[in-house]
Order: structure tokens, then sequence, then C-alpha cells
């Protein structure tokens, strides 16, 4: 077993005997990108131009590499710029902060870029495992966007240190040993695309043609719909509704406070339909009358990215109101269950008729009275139960496993982040 030492610095710990710890500064300066002023300004770029214009959106903790980028540099917007040529690392500073990559490219870095214009080509691996296990930024803050970097704070970061010949081995060594997590891990998001593809599927068949294979089939009429069993009906949103469509409180929310409703935003809810648990906010009593949910009612955004996102509220979850940017449907249960109609915004056909209504607008945007005309495809209310019922108890199954499949995506990104922190600092013997 080799010998360890203490390498006095925090993020590192034991190192092995042999080995230094130098900063980054002492293998090459660490510089800022440059960005042209306007940024918006068309002078600056050029479509047929040499140099891609790299943001930070273009780099992905995800990827090692960059192989392309958004917009063209003219000539004038690369000289104001930073150029980075093929096999050049360089660091975010701002935004997503902390992410490093790799350009495959020549383009162009910002300032919220660093880059390293003197570091040998054969540290550029070594040095970017360094940068992607994280732990280097240890007491610099937290990773992401409460991370302060500068060049002054990267030059000062200590890394573990044998030769350049054994940074090239761990390197080489850590990019067949992540090559391989990397696939599995493809495999599992794979997998559980097809899942949620299942689920779509499963949900849309049951929601537009029932549970019955061999019931008697019509034409709905509506061509995101199609066919729907005999005895259905197709009836617009608005006529199954105990009030109508109403759109949320105009006001700002407070910090959250266990005692006020709380205030419930479309960025509250997850891509799955549930109330994420961050940045949670209430609202006053007096500005939450007239907007506080009852059980069953079910939010749907009219507006922005997530613009046809649903959300049912439980009881269970507490006194809530929503936002301006939600709007609330209280179904009539005498025609239209809301665990049913719930399911059907999940469907295909809810996606089909999402579609249709953009195509016909300039922007995005699904307000009450398009809402209101929402065809439903409308089985009796006992057919409503049963489906949903069905429904519950199938994506439940699916849910689970694709929760499953989610952990094991977290047990593989702890073990790729924790063989590369063992690997650089030594701790993990990779033989030269």
């Amino acid at each position: 077993m080799r010998k360890m030492k203490d390498s006095g610095i925090e993020w590192i710990g034991d190192i092995p005997e042999g080995w230094e710890v130098r900063k980054i500064k002492t293998f090459s300066p660490v510089l800022r990108g440059a960005s042209p002023r306007p940024i918006d300004d068309p002078q600056y770029f050029d479509e047929n131009g040499k140099y891609s214009w790299v943001r930070i959106s273009d780099v992905s903790a995800a990827k090692k590499y960059l192989y392309s980028a958004g917009d063209k540099l003219s000539k004038i917007g690369e000289s104001k710029s930073v150029k980075i040529h093929a096999g050049d690392l360089f660091v975010s500073i701002c935004a997503s902060v902390g992410k490093a990559c790799i350009s495959e490219i020549d383009c162009c870095i910002h300032d919220g870029f660093v880059y390293f214009p003197s570091l040998d080509k054969r540290m550029v691996n070594f040095l970017y495992y360094i940068f992607t296990s994280g732990e280097c930024y240890s007491g610099l803050g937290k990773l992401g966007a409460q991370l302060n970097l500068n060049t002054n704070t990267v030059s000062d970061i200590y890394i573990p240190f044998l030769s350049i010949e054994h940074c090239v081995c761990i390197a080489d060594y850590l990019d067949a040993r992540c090559a391989r997590i990397d696939e599995t891990a493809e495999l599992v998001r794979q997998s559980m695309e097809k899942l949620r593809a299942y689920k779509l599927s499963l949900i849309t068949e049951a929601v537009t043609k029932g549970l019955d294979p061999d019931v008697p089939m019509k034409d709905s009429g509506i061509p995101w719909i199609g066919e729907v069993p005999e005895g259905w009906e197709v009836m617009r949103l608005k006529h199954t509704l105990s009030s109508p469509l109403q759109y949320g409180a105009n006001a700002s929310g407070i910090s959250y406070d266990s005692t006020l409703p709380r205030y419930i935003r479309i960025t509250d809810i997850d891509e799955n339909g549930c109330l994420k648990d961050e940045n949670m906010q209430s609202l006053p009593e007096d500005e939450a009358l007239g907007y506080i949910l009852d059980d069953g009612d079910i939010l749907l955004a009219r507006s922005g990215a997530t613009v046809g996102k649903s959300f049912l509220y439980k009881k269970e979850l507490g006194r809530a109101a929503f936002a301006g940017y939600l709007i609330r449907a209280k179904m009539d249960i005498s025609i239209l269950l809301y665990y049913y109609f719930y399911y059907i915004t999940q469907s295909q056909m809810y996606r089909g008729w999402k579609d249709y209504i953009f195509v016909q607008a300039t922007i995005q945007n699904i307000g009450a009275e398009k809402y209101s005309n929402l065809y439903i495809p409308l089985p009796p209310l006992s057919e409503q139960q049963r489906i949903a019922d069905y429904l519950d108890a199938k994506c439940a199954r699916i849910d689970a496993l694709l929760e499953e499949k989610e952990r094991l995506l977290d047990r593989l990104a702890e073990y790729k982040k924790s063989l590369i922190f063992e690997c650089v600092t030594g701790k993990r013997e990779v033989s030269a």
C-alpha cells in the first residue's frame, strides 16, 4: 500500500508521498474572455464567419467537448472577443458557474468564461477532470449560480500533481472509465424515455378509446381526438365546469409562512405535475381571498415555456392560492370527474390540441377563452371512474419504475464524481 501524506489543502486531503500541490496559475495564466458590446448589435455577427460565438447555454456539465455553438461572429465581432481553438479548455464563471469544457471547434468566448492560454496540451484533460470533480471549488461557494469565480480565484486553486506524464495516464484512465459510466447512464435514460412514451400512449388510448377494445367506434369530428366509442360525447370544456375558468391572483408572493396559504406559481410545478419543495412562497390572507384552491381544482398554465402544463390540487397539500399565469378549472362532477380530466391533460390528444392552438397564434399563449373551447372526449361517469382507476394503477407502476431509474442515474453520477476525485488526488492508484 502506498504511503499517503496530508496535502495541506482541504479539498484535496491526503495525497501519495512524492506528489505535490501547485496553484493552477503555475501551469498557465488564467484569463477572461471578452464580449462585443452591445451584444445584440448585428454588425458583430456573420453567418459565414469562421468563429462560433459560445454562450453559457452552449456548455453542458454532462458533455466534455464542445462540437458546435450558435451564431458566427463577423470580423469585427471576433476582434472584440477572445479566440479559442480546438483542444483548448475553458470554464464558465457566471450563470451556470464552474462548468468546464474542451472545445473541438474554433470559437470565441465572452467574459463569462476563463481560459488557460499557456496550458500544456497534455494537461488539458487532467485539468478538465479537476474542474469536473467539483471539489476544487470547496470554500469558494456552492457549485452553480452561488459560486463566485474570477481569474484570481481560479488562478489560486491548488491541484495535486506528480508529473505531466502521470496526469496523462490518469486522464486516459478516466476517459475509459467515465465513457462506460456515461454509456450505462445513457441506456438508463433511453429506457426512461421508452417508459414515458408508453405511459403517454397508455393514457391517450384510455381517454380517447376507452378500455373495451371491441366497442363500436364513431368519428369524433375533431382531428386530434379521432374516433371515440359509441355512447361517448364530445363536449367543450366550458360545458363541463361548475363555474367559469378563473385567472389567478395578480400579486407578488412573500416569504413562505406555514400559517398563510402557499402561493402556487407556474415555476412551482415540475414536469411531472408535482409541487416543488424549494423557493416556496406564501400569499397574505387578504390577497388570497377568492383564489384559495379547493380539492380537485385543476390549474392550467397559460403562457411561457410551460404553457399547457396542468396541476391537480388535492387538499392534503395544505391551503394554497394560485398566481396570475395559472387558470383554475372547477369541474361539475355530475358531468366530468376532475381526475379523469387531469388524465386528458396528460394525453397525446391534449398535446395535439396545443399544437393546433400554437399554429393559429403568433405567440405560445393559451388564455381562458381557448381553454374553454377545448373539446373533451366524454364517456359516462361510471366509465370515467373505471378509466381513472385503471390509469391510477398502471401509471403508479410506471412512475415507480421511473423513480427507481432516476435514483440509479443519481448513483451513477455520484460514483463518477467519486471516481474522478479519487483518481486526480491519487487516492485510487492509476499506473503510469
